[in-house]
C-alpha cells in the first residue's frame, strides 16, 4: 500500500483574504458572530479600513490595543498583478495570517491575565469620512459612535506589515509606564 498525503489548498480574492483577517482578529476579543459578520461585510465593501481591539482596566482606561489596518489604494494596485491569494503560505493557519494569529493571541492572553474588559472600534475609509452623508449612513449601518477610552499612560507602539498581504498592517500598542 502506498502512503497518501492530503493537502488543504485554497484560493480567494485579496478582498476575501482581507475580510478573513478582520474576522479572525475580532474573534480574539470575543465579539459576537453577528457583529463580526456586519463588520466583515463592510470590509468587503471597502467601507472599513481599520479595526482596533482594546482592553481597559477597572478605571476604564486603555492598557492594550491591537489595530488591523488595510490600505485600499495599495490593495487595488496589488490586485492588478496578483488578484488571488493561494493557501499553503508559510506560517498561515488555514486562512489566518501569522501576523493576526500572533497579535490576536497576545491581545487575548494579556487581556485575560490582567483581567481587562475588551471592546473594539471601527475606522471607516477615508472616502466615507470625507462625505458627511455617507459617513452618517455608515455610522448608522454599523451602529457606531462615541469615543474610545483614554490611555492609562501614553502608549508604546510597534507595527508590522503582512508578509503575504502587503496592503495590511498590524499595530500593537501598550500603555507605557
Amino acid at each position: 500500500m502506498i502512503p497518501q498525503t492530503y493537502t488543504y489548498t485554497w484560493a480567494q480574492t485579496r478582498v476575501e483574504t482581507i475580510q478573513d483577517q478582520f474576522r479572525y482578529l475580532l474573534t480574539y476579543a470575543d465579539v459576537s458572530e453577528s457583529r463580526i459578520d456586519q463588520v466583515v461585510d463592510a470590509v468587503g465593501e471597502k467601507a472599513v479600513e481599520a479595526i482596533g481591539l482594546f482592553g481597559c482596566d477597572n478605571s476604564n482606561e486603555r492598557i492594550i490595543e491591537v489595530e488591523l489596518r488595510v490600505d485600499w489604494t495599495l490593495s487595488a494596485q496589488l490586485t492588478l498583478t496578483m488578484p488571488t491569494i493561494t493557501g499553503g503560505l508559510s506560517g498561515w493557519d488555514g486562512r489566518q495570517a501569522p501576523e493576526v494569529r500572533v497579535a490576536g493571541r497576545r491581545f487575548s492572553d494579556t487581556a485575560r491575565s490582567l483581567n481587562l474588559s475588551t471592546n473594539f472600534w471601527i475606522g471607516l475609509a477615508h472616502r466615507i469620512r470625507n462625505n458627511e452623508a455617507l459617513h452618517s449612513e455608515w455610522k448608522k449601518r454599523l451602529n457606531i459612535g462615541g469615543t474610545v477610552p483614554p490611555w492609562k499612560n501614553p502608549p508604546k507602539e510597534r507595527s508590522e506589515t503582512f508578509l503575504d498581504l502587503n496592503e495590511a498592517s498590524i499595530y500593537i500598542r501598550r500603555a507605557g509606564g
